[in-house]
Order: structure tokens, then sequence, then C-alpha cells
């Protein structure tokens, strides 16, 4: 048992010191703004080097056959980062995605008379991320670009319908502190 408590003990003190010794990030929090396949408000914390925790929320549009559904979404994902050079970091990871879509599907059509539905549904899916981060030594900001392909799951009162998410390419401007 005393082994044992050393043995912690020795391995605590080591990681303690190597936390020490890490080289320091140009920044801990950001937040900002998302613009592409994915809008709306984005926060990142960077709680130890090489990982990263990145949180979207807003709305984007599925292309899918016949119909463009509205999501609003919160997309949390989990990243490794690794420095590059000269303030540009390279990420990937994967996330979540959990929220609530609207989509207007085709009831019936009859000469030229058309009449849709919308449907409201919840949403599951899970995404790849990979991208490139760019932050500025002298001002406070930080550019980011990423792509992120995913698997969505519509749930409603009809079944649940899986869909790809052609979601490749965001571009996210945030302010660093």
């Amino acid at each position: 048992m005393k082994k044992k408590f050393i043995f912690c003990l020795l391995i605590g003190i080591m990681g303690f010191s190597a936390m020490a010794q890490r080289q320091a990030r140009p920044y801990n929090y950001s937040i900002g703004g998302v613009l592409g396949f994915v809008n709306g408000i984005t926060f990142k914390m960077v709680p130890v080097d090489n990982f990263a925790i990145q949180a979207d929320l807003g709305f984007h549009f599925l292309y899918v056959a016949k119909n463009m559904p509205t999501v609003f979404t919160i997309n949390p994902n989990f990243m490794y980062e690794k420095a590059a050079k000269n303030g540009f970091y390279w990420f990937i990871g994967a996330g979540l995605n959990l929220g609530y879509a609207n989509s207007h599907h085709l009831v019936f059509e009859i000469n030229d008379i058309r009449e849709y539905k919308t449907i409201s549904s919840f949403v599951s899916g899970v995404n790849l991320i990979g991208g490139v981060e760019y932050k500025f030594s002298n001002i406070p900001l930080s550019l980011q670009g990423d792509i992120r392909p995913g698997f969505f799951l519509f749930s409603n009162r009809y079944g649940t319908d899986p869909y790809f998410d052609y979601n490749f390419f965001n571009i996210s401007a945030r302010y660093t502190f």
C-alpha cells in the first residue's frame, strides 16, 4: 500500500513538473463568429497543450435531395491541436451535433400545383473536423479555416432519416483572451 502511494505521488509530481515546463499558449479562450456552411457564434478553449474544445451554436443548411432543411444546432468538437510555425496551428478531431430542423417536403403535385408540408425534426449527428488556425501576435485575434463532414439523423413522427452532411468549409474569426 505504501509503495503504491509513493509511486502515485512520484507520477503526480512528474506530471505537474512537466505541465510547469510546457510551452506557453498564446491564448486560453476565444469567442467570435463562424461563416460558411455553419453560421453562428463560436467559442474555443485550450485547457492543456495540444487539446482544444470548440463549441459552435448556429444554423446551416443540409443539401438533401428535393429539400434543404434549415438546421439549428450546437456542435461541440474535441480536437488535437499542434503548433506549426509562426502563429500557425493545425488541428484534427471529432464532434457531436444536437439540434432542431425544419424541412419542407413535397406532399403532392397535380397540374403544376404543388403542396409542401413543413416537418420539424430532432437532429443528432457526428462529424469530423480538421483545419488550420492563425493567431496574430500583436492583436487579440485568431482566424480559422476548417472542414467538417458529418452524418446526421433526423428523427420525427414519420421515422428517422439519415443524411450525409457536406459541410466542407467554414471560416471563423475570434477575439482571444
